[in-house]
C-alpha cells in the first residue's frame, strides 16, 4: 500500500487521480491512498492549501472511487501547528477521512524542507534544530488528531545531522510515538532528496520496532512516476529491523497485513 500521494489538488504536485492509479497497477501496488497538502492557517512566504477546497475534492474522490479499478482510500497530510490544534481538529471532523496523515515541516516560521530556505540551517546550531523539531514531533503524536506520523525525520533531508550522539532525542520521541499509539511512515521520497536515505533511517527504525510502532509505506509521491518508488528498499529495510506486518486503514480503523 501506498499511503502518500499528492495529485494537482496539492500546490506543488501534478497529474490526477486516475494517472496515480495507472502508475499505481504499473508498480503492483495493491492499495493507495491519497493525502493532499493542507495547512489550516497560512505561514507567509509558503504555498498555503487550503482547507476549503476538500469538499469540493472529496466529492471527486467518492465519484472516482466507484469507477476506480483499484482500492484507493481518503487521506489527508496535514501539517502541525500546535496553535492551530483546534482549528485541525474541527477540519478533520468535517470530512470522511479513511486515515490522517501529521506532518512537521516548520519550525515557526521557517520551512525547513524547502530547498530556497536550506541556508537557514547555516545559521544555526543543528543539535538545537533538532531538539526543536522532535520537540514538535512530539507534540504532535501527544494531540491525539493523526493516525500516521509523516516522515519522521524529514529533518535530515538536506543532509545536516548534529555532530554528536543524538539518539536519545530518538529515543524520547518513540517513546511518545508508542504512547500515543500513532503509525510511523516508511516514506521514500528521502532517497529522492540531498540526504538520499529513507525516512526514517534504520537506527531511528530500530528503535521504533523496539517500541512495537506500527508502520506503513508512502511514496510521498507528488507526480504519477513517483507512486510506489523505491518500495522494494523500503520493505527490505523494514524486514530487516524485524517488521512483518503493515497497516492498512480503513475510516480511520486500522488493521494490520502481512507485508
Amino acid at each position: 500500500m501506498d499511503y502518500h500521494i499528492h495529485t494537482k489538488a496539492s500546490p506543488d504536485a501534478k497529474g490526477n487521480m486516475e494517472e496515480h492509479v495507472r502508475k499505481a497497477k504499473e508498480r503492483n501496488i495493491s492499495e493507495i491512498g491519497f493525502s493532499e497538502h493542507i495547512l489550516v492557517s497560512p505561514i507567509s512566504g509558503y504555498p498555503w492549501a487550503s482547507p476549503d477546497f476538500m469538499p469540493a475534492y472529496v466529492q471527486n474522490f467518492l465519484a472516482f472511487k466507484e469507477s476506480s479499478n483499484l482500492p484507493i482510500k481518503l487521506g489527508v497530510e496535514v501539517d502541525f501547528v500546535p496553535s492551530d490544534a483546534q482549528k485541525i481538529e474541527d477540519f478533520v471532523q468535517r470530512h470522511p477521512f479513511d486515515y490522517v496523515i501529521g506532518a512537521v515541516h516548520f519550525i515557526g516560521g521557517w520551512g525547513v524542507d524547502y530547498r530556497s530556505q536550506m541556508h537557514e540551517y547555516l545559521k544555526r546550531d543543528i543539535l538545537q534544530v533538532y531538539e526543536e523539531y522532535f520537540s514538535l514531533v512530539r507534540k504532535m503524536c501527544k494531540s491525539q488528531l493523526f493516525d500516521i506520523l509523516a516522515h519522521p525525520d524529514l529533518i535530515k533531508i538536506f543532509g545536516f545531522k548534529p555532530n554528536c550522539d543524538f539518539s536519545d532525542i530518538l529515543i524520547e520521541t518513540v517513546e511518545t510515538m508508542a504512547e500515543s499509539n500513532i503509525c510511523a511512515e516508511i516514506n521514500t521520497a528521502g532517497l529522492r532528496r540531498p540526504c538520499s536515505e529513507i525516512y526514517p533511517n534504520e537506527e531511528f527504525l530500530k528503535i521504533m520496532y523496539s517500541y512495537d510502532v506500527p508502520i506503513v509505506f508512502g511514496s510521498d509521491a507528488h507526480e504519477p512516476d513517483d507512486v510506489g518508488r523505491n518500495f522494494e528498499e523500503a520493505i527490505n529495510l523494514a524486514k530487516k529491523v524485524g517488521y512483518t506486518q503493515t497497516c492498512v486503514f480503513n475510516d480511520r480503523k486500522r488493521k494490520f497485513v502481512e507485508t
